[in-house]
């Protein structure tokens, strides 16, 4: 009896040691299966863009309504702390360091600028990043690997639109074009990965590919005026300077007859004739569900590969078309996710 009462009296201590001995892998593990936010807890996401338009809008809507499905609702238990660096760097990297400076839960960068900053700045701490509004993370230097995790506190959602699809309209709508010109701001990195897509897929087909590169949306206006005369359509890529001054693009377009497309969804809203990529409200709601819900639900960020979009939307705008002397072929008017004639 004595020989088996010190037994478990042994096994009961060891037990205990264990257990006082590792909480914090307990603790970590058990945030890793959590499927709901802890009861009573607040959490704190510090979300930066780089400027204000409509199309980043729609994302952080899509963000914010995709956090609430999970359970992560502002003004009950979230705190989103969204901050917009107006279009300067500086600005971002000082919106970032706030953030860490504030122990948010979460950094979630929206668009390569202010992710490129969040990369550098929370590089040797325990934030964790998920990043989104990027195109082309490899070529804009935000990741090293698709394929991969990261391995340290970042993952991220990305979007890469069908370049190939949207020249196929693009032809289908306008047989016969010899030159294409395209405008975005030189300091956007992922427009400059955009730029060398649309660039490869239209020396492919024989097109000539003419650059015009703005600094700020104030440009925009000279830059469309400078392609007039030379080039038999413009096709712009998802830029944030660029989207900020689509009226400019509209009025040079369809005073000049010049057919203007684009990649980027909500400018066929604006005025372009056709786009093919993600709807940007879905970009946040996937970047959300996919990537930033299951960080804040405790799982490693270094362990989540980055996310690709894959829901794409064909916009066409018949009335744009008509506006340059153009038809949009029946079939991929009935083909379009959505069609506007207005």
């Amino acid at each position: 009896m004595t020989t088996e009462l010190g037994l478990s009296r042994r096994a009961a201590l060891a037990a205990a040691a264990i257990l006082i001995a590792v909480p914090a892998v307990a603790q970590s593990a058990l945030a890793q299966t959590r499927t709901a936010p802890e009861p009573g807890r607040t959490y704190r996401i510090g979300y930066s863009q780089i400027v204000d338009h409509p199309a980043l809008n729609a994302t952080r809507q899509g963000f914010i309504d995709a956090l609430k499905a999970a359970g992560f609702e502002v003004g009950k238990n979230l705190v989103l702390d969204y901050q917009n660096a107006q279009g300067n760097p500086g600005a971002a990297r000082n919106i970032i360091e706030k953030f860490i400076a504030d122990k948010v839960d979460l950094l979630a960068p929206c668009t390569t600028p202010v992710v490129l900053a969040a990369l550098r700045l929370a590089k040797d701490t325990k934030v964790p990043v998920a990043f989104g509004c990027v195109t082309n993370p490899i070529e804009t230097g935000v990741l090293t690997s698709l394929d991969k995790p990261t391995g340290t506190n970042v993952t991220g959602f990305y979007t890469i639109p069908p370049v190939k699809r949207n020249f196929d309209i693009i032809l289908a709508v306008k047989p016969g074009i010899k030159k294409i010109g395209t405008i975005w701001n030189s300091g956007e990195t992922n427009s400059k990965a955009l730029d060398a897509l649309a660039k490869a897929e239209a020396q492919k087909r024989g097109i000539e590919w003419i650059t015009v590169t703005v600094t700020s949306s104030a440009e925009i206006k000279n830059a469309a005026d400078s392609l007039v005369g030379k080039v038999d359509a413009i096709l712009t890529p998802q830029d944030n300077t660029v989207a900020s001054a689509y009226d400019a693009v509209v009025k040079v377009s369809r005073d000049a007859k010049i057919p203007w497309f684009s990649l980027d969804v909500l400018a066929v809203q604006r005025g372009a004739i056709s786009a093919v990529a993600q709807h940007q409200y879905q970009n946040g709601v996937d970047w959300a569900r996919k990537v930033a819900v299951p960080v804040l639900l405790g799982k490693d960020p270094g362990t989540i590969v980055a996310v690709e979009a894959e829901v794409f939307e064909v916009h066409v705008n018949t009335a744009a078309a008509q506006a340059v002397g153009l038809t949009v072929p029946e079939a991929i008017v009935k083909s379009a996710s959505k069609v506007f004639d207005k």
